[in-house]
């Protein structure tokens, strides 16, 4: 029997790829607990996990935006930006 071991911790370099390549995906923030969620239209959802100063580092990476009004209150979203 397979067991799930959850989300795998990773760094910020990891992640920014991650979501580059994941152009669904989203960086998101609660209660000082942060993650990528595969799909940021369903934040709830998490594939990696980031400690605080990682997240801070890809949360200011110039790739990514943040997205204002997203219906948890209390979550913050950053995606990747679309460049043309």
């Amino acid at each position: 029997m397979s067991v799930d071991a959850g989300p795998s911790r990773v760094d910020a370099e990891y992640a920014i790829e991650y979501l580059q390549e994941h152009p669904e995906a989203g960086l998101c923030c609660e209660d000082r607990r942060w993650w990528i969620t595969p799909n940021a239209n369903e934040t709830d959802r998490q594939v990696l996990l980031l400690d605080g100063i990682e997240a801070e580092r890809l949360k200011d990476n110039p790739r990514l935006r943040l997205v204002s009004g997203i219906a948890h209150r209390a979550r913050s979203l950053w995606i990747v930006r679309r460049m043309t």
